[in-house]
């Protein structure tokens, strides 16, 4: 529930017209773009109206903070069996939680990003399991916009841009994961570092697949200033797999794809089935083709 929303419930509550509710703190038609959570309020207009009509402001946002806490834990639970569904290539199962959450009692703005985000793991799956695939242009314009319009690379930014970063040319990857790495040196947490590794290990990726060798030397580097935590254990895994893969490129040593098939190895033996499989997959590949 929004600050909009919840002052249009109190003032239902009430039996005020908008016009009455506000008296003169604010015009009606500004107010009325507020209910509608078309314009945002000032938080000394909101606390004049609360106080106005008689409303406790520390009432009122236990109520609202109550709301988004009931929101957020639905969010959470949501996200945690999307992320079991992406990594067993389930798509029903993500058809089914976009159900979910279009019937979830939340507010607009809440429903279409969980949507947006949720179509954004579908099409990820699709380009995983589907050799050549193209991502539904329309969602990844959207995605783009969503990851371009967050200000600076907060936490949340670095997950988006992690987790959709095939949606991206390696160009254009290449450029935003130069700014990314800069942060390596100005963050201490760790999920930070571990959105991080996952941006330094996809590029890498992307470039290996491009067969842009060469251009993975630099992100190899950035990759060695990444503390050693056990949260980002599996993506510098992954990092390494790559680093011996490129050296395969340039050396054809059996003792470099060794090393790779070794940690392929390590997924499976640690219940990491579907990791394993790609990681051996990126290994014949190589074997093949490099």
């Amino acid at each position: 529930m929004t600050i909009g929303e919840l002052l249009k419930e109190k003032r239902l509550e009430s039996g005020k017209t908008q016009r009455a509710w506000i008296g003169d703190i604010v015009s009606p038609s500004f107010y009325a773009k507020v209910e509608k959570n078309q314009h945002r309020i000032s938080a000394e207009d909101l606390i004049a109206i609360l106080d106005y009509n008689g409303l406790a402001i520390g009432d009122f946002f236990e109520l609202l903070n109550d709301e988004k806490r009931i929101i957020d834990n639905q969010r959470n639970a949501i996200n945690r069996i999307a992320i079991n569904a992406v990594y067993k290539n389930d798509l029903d199962k993500l058809n089914s939680l976009i159900e979910q959450i279009k019937k979830a009692d939340w507010p607009q703005e809440d429903k279409e990003e969980s949507i947006l985000l949720m179509q954004g793991q579908i099409e990820s799956v699709k380009d995983d399991i589907n050799q050549n695939y193209v991502p539904d242009q329309t969602i990844a314009k959207n995605l783009k916009e969503k990851i371009f319009n967050i200000p600076n690379f907060s936490l949340f930014k670095l997950e988006l841009y992690t987790n959709f970063m095939f949606m991206y040319d390696y160009k254009t990857n290449i450029v935003i994961t130069k700014q990314v790495i800069k942060r390596i040196d100005k963050t201490n947490d760790d999920k930070s570092f571990l959105a991080i590794a996952g941006i330094i290990n996809n590029i890498i990726y992307q470039l290996i697949e491009n067969k842009k060798f060469a251009e993975t030397e630099q992100f190899f580097e950035a990759a060695k200033k990444l503390p050693n935590l056990p949260d980002i254990f599996l993506a510098k895994c992954m990092i390494y797999l790559s680093r011996y893969i490129v050296n395969y490129h340039y050396s054809h040593r059996q003792e470099d794809l060794d090393k790779a098939k070794i940690i392929a190895k390590t997924y499976y033996l640690t219940g990491l089935e579907e990791v394993g499989k790609s990681a051996q997959e990126f290994i014949d590949q190589a074997k093949n083709h490099f």
